[in-house]
């Protein structure tokens, strides 16, 4: 989808860097065997088949960087949701994908499975690359220099601490392949971490879904060890879905030795979630000289839902820079996460209309280009990889 902008408007989208910090098309890709190549049509309903990231509407939305998040899906899905098991027999071979090997091992084949899918990828017509995969911040640069019609830039990222089935030495092997940060928690708990109840009420249906999480338990010994392990890596630490508990320890380990970031999130004073950051932990991440990343999804950023989310995402974002400044906000759209973006910005191609509003809110051409994507940048170039 084509969207008008103001001259003005237009030259300042098409002039930054923008960066995504959190989306899933490795999940449409591994699980469901959907080519990034095509376009397809992004429902206005929640719907886990629907792709949003694909690379035509990334370059529609002018985005230069992906943060590209592998999940593994856990184990407790089928559980907590029997039906799930249903896709055994509906659909066997991306259920194998899924559960038939240990979650290590399912994490690095969706990885696998993603640098091909990137590595295959050219224009029909220029047979230029369409896209990138970056293993380092020297790659991510390179790409982002590259004259003309360079590639999107895609870089690894976990999410969940369960793809590490509990070794440690699986975080390096992840260092080694390129994978920037670490979503420490998820759905359920793993053996780093808790989480805190992550299923809106839209999915909580046919009796799936509705399992509590005890939100007073938090980072067990295992993730202290993975948080350490990460700061001496160069792996980001991202602390979305970690419960609160489990948050103010992370901060305490932190302090300020590394930038770490909040990839996904909203703010807890716009909607009292305990997923969302309340004011001091903003300021925590802030003092890293990390990011919080606003969620595209209403459930999160709005204390009342409704359809149409653009006015919440551009209030969450003023909330944030009142209270951390303009260079420690960013966004994590999470499309493609099995999530329900608001319909006024339901996929990647409509990402100018975010640059339109705050053009129209008093933001500058320079505050714009933080917010979209210059200061997820910074974070990436400042945490990712071993100090010399």
């Amino acid at each position: 989808m084509t969207i008008e902008m103001t001259p003005e408007c237009k030259a300042i989208h098409d002039q930054a860097t923008i960066v995504d910090l959190h989306a899933h098309p490795s999940l449409a890709v591994s699980l469901f065997n959907k080519p990034l190549t095509r376009s397809f049509r992004a429902s206005r309903y929640f719907n886990p088949f629907s792709v949003r990231t694909d690379f035509i509407k990334l370059r529609e939305g002018g985005l230069d960087v992906l943060l590209s998040v592998v999940y593994a899906p856990e184990p407790q899905l089928l559980e907590e949701c029997r039906p799930l098991r249903l896709l055994r027999y509906l659909m066997p071979r991306a259920f194998k994908r899924a559960f038939g090997h240990t979650r290590f091992q399912t994490t690095v084949d969706m990885l696998d499975t993603m640098e091909r899918t990137v590595g295959n990828a050219r224009d029909g017509e220029t047979g230029r690359m369409l896209a990138r995969v970056c293993h380092s911040v020297r790659e991510l640069n390179e790409c982002l220099a590259e004259p003309g019609a360079r590639p999107i830039a895609v870089v690894h990222c976990i999410e969940g601490a369960h793809s590490l089935d509990g070794q440690l030495e699986n975080l390096d092997q992840f260092f080694d392949r390129g994978v920037a940060y670490l979503t420490l928690a998820h759905f359920y708990r793993n053996k780093a971490v808790n989480p805190i109840f992550p299923f809106p009420e839209s999915v909580q249906k046919f009796g799936c879904f509705q399992g509590d999480r005890d939100v007073t338990l938090g980072l067990e010994r295992f993730g202290e060890q993975v948080v350490e392990r990460m700061l001496e890596l160069g792996i980001i630490l991202d602390i979305a879905h970690c419960t609160p508990p489990a948050r103010r320890r992370i901060y305490d380990i932190v302090g300020t030795r590394r930038p770490m970031i909040a990839s996904h999130v909203g703010a807890f004073e716009v909607n009292p979630s305990p997923y969302n950051l309340t004011d001091w932990e903003i300021k925590k991440i802030a003092d890293t000289g990390g990011v919080v990343g606003v969620i595209f999804m209403n459930y999160w950023l709005m204390p009342h839902e409704t359809h149409r989310g653009l006015n919440y995402i551009t209030f969450t974002l003023r909330h944030l820079i009142n209270v951390a400044g303009i260079d420690h906000v960013a966004i994590g759209t999470d499309f493609d996460g099995f999530t329900d973006p608001p319909d006024d910005l339901a996929d990647a191609s409509e990402l100018p209309r975010l640059t339109q509003r705050l053009l129209a809110e008093g933001y500058s051409a320079a505050e714009i280009h933080k917010i979209i994507g210059g200061n997820a940048l910074r974070v990436l170039r400042q945490g990712w990889g071993r100090r010399q």
